[in-house]
């Protein structure tokens, strides 16, 4: 007995460590070879052309999960399988029913389809989930879609149907063709959501690149997908399953690890495993701690798998309630902060509303990546300067609130200050950001007062906002200016000599004192649409392109929509906008003609033309004084104003004017 025992563990051992001689050797019965050859030209498989990653078309091909096996059955096997394609399940289960094919690639198994269907072990594992937009934040079950009002969409002809048929009678919801279908209807809001299986969601949801899905929930139901075949071939099913048998772990793994995006850990693997086995009890040692491994690896995978999905609802969550763009905490976390705060103890309650002055003007000039940048260094000062039980929300484009339970208006008071303070000290980058600010505190209940406290405090922001408006918009033109010189799209010295050369002229020809000071301001003000200009456009040496010169021609327009914004300055918009018209109207960007220009733009426009002609510039000698007004002359009545130009020269030559 003991030289028996002995004899089948040498064997055991032997046969363990020959690796290769006959790992294509398939163990089919001799029947079953025999079938194989008599059928081999009738087994016609059906798959989808769009079920990411299980199967698709890519390139035109057959690709996915499902193909990758099909290949491998094929070698395993030895024979050639017909693959059928086809636009949707529906179609394949009816072409099945018909026994006009032989089988389906991946299909779960269910009571209806058992009845004309044999079915392989499950060889993909593909949990079902409900999607829906992002701003629905109610986590989801098939329980709350029963008795709610919403419109569902699932895929026509799959498994989940007749599971929710027999479990959930009453769910109402309709049928799509295809993942694709139904992904994109509930993204744009042709429906509220979708129950699908996780692989297919996440895989069309990337293809697509559709940004404003989210996974609700995972639910109970699994779909378990098989090797189908009819059931008038019991055969051929024991044939698929005992190749799938032949195909190794670790050619599942590279299939898995190809098309899926969480990675299993792979299970035990011991390539020498039996060294020096002498007896028939450490032979079942052995085994024992083979067992107890693979099953600890086994564990470590459902703990991985656990774990990656914990990560994955944790980011949906973070994207559910906060502001993608500040990454402060958005509207709807507002909503559910204020359920909370009713149910605890967190008077005196006081909230800060706050208004950021310069974001519209900074679009307009900079660019929306620029106003996102000072949205983003505002949101960051505000969370600087306030404590750790508050909670700063962003509600609108360039409105944020702060919830501050546990604090009284002197504490509210301390910490508008501190912020005001961090914001006027903030870099001009390229323009000082502004706020405005308002807060109120209340000491009742949160859920009577809320609405009045929020309208209290946004009252008191609108104060502060206009009572500082004026001052608000010169620290604004001051920044822009500033921008301008530094980036020398212009000079101080220029500005400065048109404007003490326009009051001149204001004066001789007898203007009231306003609109001399509107000459004058024009003067200073009449290229700051050149801050919303590359600056590369001001520096280039040679000719513009067309492009070029398009982009710059754009500066009066930007200039009076800087100016426009402010009721102080608003007055000069116009002759902003008309600086570069010409008498002929020939000129931009409107083509005004004749009188149709303001009369302080045609009077700047000779004003500014003779100070360029006799000053230094990078693209033009300088002229003399007889060459500049020569060339005024020269001008007079296609560019300029001939009435305005024979009394400017009048007064150049007389050395009235200089």
């Amino acid at each position: 007995m003991f030289l028996l025992i002995i004899i089948g563990i040498i064997t055991i051992f032997f046969l363990f460590n020959l690796k290769g001689a006959k790992a294509e050797e398939i163990f089919l019965t001799a029947e079953e070879r025999t079938w194989l050859d008599e059928h081999k030209n009738e087994i016609k498989i059906g798959y989808t052309i769009d079920y990411p990653p299980v199967e698709f078309l890519s390139n035109g091909q057959y690709a996915g999960i499902s193909a990758d096996y099909f290949k491998l059955l094929e070698q395993k096997l030895g024979i050639k399988i017909q693959m059928v394609q086809f636009d949707n399940f529906d179609e394949l289960i009816k072409q099945v029913q018909k026994r006009e094919l032989t089988g389906i690639t991946a299909a779960t198994k269910t009571p209806e389809r058992s009845k004309y269907l044999e079915f392989t072990v499950p060889y993909i594992d593909n949990p079902n989930v409900i999607i829906t937009r992002k701003n629905f934040s109610e986590n989801l079950t098939f329980e709350k879609l029963t008795n709610a009002s919403m419109d569902i969409v699932v895929i026509e002809g799959y498994d989940i149907i007749e599971f929710l048929n027999d479990k959930y009678p009453k769910l109402e919801y309709r049928t799509v063709k295809s993942p694709s279908d139904g992904i994109r209807m509930v993204a744009f809001g042709e429906a509220d959501a979708m129950i699908i299986e996780i692989m297919s969601a996440t895989e069309t949801i990337e293809r697509d690149n559709i940004s404003n899905l989210i996974v609700n929930i995972e639910t109970p139901y699994e779909s378990s997908l098989s090797i189908a075949t009819r059931s008038d071939w019991p055969i051929l099913s024991q044939i698929f399953n005992k190749g799938l048998a032949q195909i190794t772990d670790r050619e599942k793994k590279v299939i898995e690890q190809k098309w899926m995006s969480l990675q299993k850990q792979s299970l035990f693997e011991n390539t020498y495993f039996w060294i020096g086995v002498v007896s028939f009890v450490l032979l079942l040692i052995i085994i024992i701690i083979v067992i107890l491994v693979w099953n600890s690896s086994l564990q470590a995978a459902v703990k991985e798998k656990t774990q990656a999905i914990e990560e994955s609802k944790k980011e949906l969550m973070f994207k559910t309630y906060h502001d993608e763009l500040t990454g402060l905490y958005n509207r709807a976390y507002m909503a559910e902060m204020l359920k909370q705060l009713k149910q605890e103890n967190s008077l005196p309650f006081s909230i800060i509303v706050a208004d950021l002055n310069a974001l519209k003007i900074t679009n307009d000039t900079f660019g929306h990546e620029t106003g996102d940048q000072m949205l983003i260094r505002v949101s960051e000062i505000i969370n600087e300067n306030i404590n750790e039980n508050h909670v700063a929300c962003r509600i609108g484009g360039d409105e944020i609130v702060v919830l501050m339970p546990s604090t009284d208006e002197r504490e509210a008071n301390d910490i508008v200050g501190k912020i005001q303070k961090a914001v006027l000290a903030a870099k001009e980058d390229p323009i000082k950001p502004l706020i405005a600010l308002g807060c109120a505190t209340i000491h009742g209940e949160v859920n009577n007062s809320f609405s009045s406290l929020f309208k209290l405090a946004e009252d008191r922001m609108y104060a502060n906002k206009m009572a500082e408006s004026d001052k608000n918009y010169d620290r604004i033109i001051n920044s822009i200016k500033k921008n301008l010189y530094e980036n020398k799209n212009e000079s101080k010295e220029h500005c400065k000599r048109l404007v003490d050369m326009c009051r001149q002229m204001g004066e001789i020809l007898n203007l009231e004192k306003n609109d001399i000071e509107s000459l004058a301001l024009l003067a200073e003000l009449h290229d700051i649409g050149k801050v919303g200009i590359e600056k590369e456009l001001f520096l280039k040496e040679g000719a513009l392109t067309t492009e070029e010169w398009q982009k710059l021609k754009r500066h009066p327009e930007l200039g009076f929509k800087i100016v426009s914004a402010s009721t102080k300055l608003s007055y000069i918009g116009k002759g902003i906008f008309a600086h570069h018209e010409r008498w002929d109207g020939s000129g931009y960007p409107q083509g005004l003609k004749g009188e149709e220009i303001p009369f302080i733009a045609r009077l700047f426009s000779i004003v500014e033309a003779y100070d360029v002609m006799t000053h230094e510039r990078s693209y033009k000698p300088i002229f003399t004084k007889e060459m500049a007004i020569q060339e005024l002359r020269d001008n007079s009545g296609s560019q300029f104003d001939p009435s305005l130009v024979k009394i400017f020269v009048n007064h150049i030559n007389n050395a009235s004017l200089a």
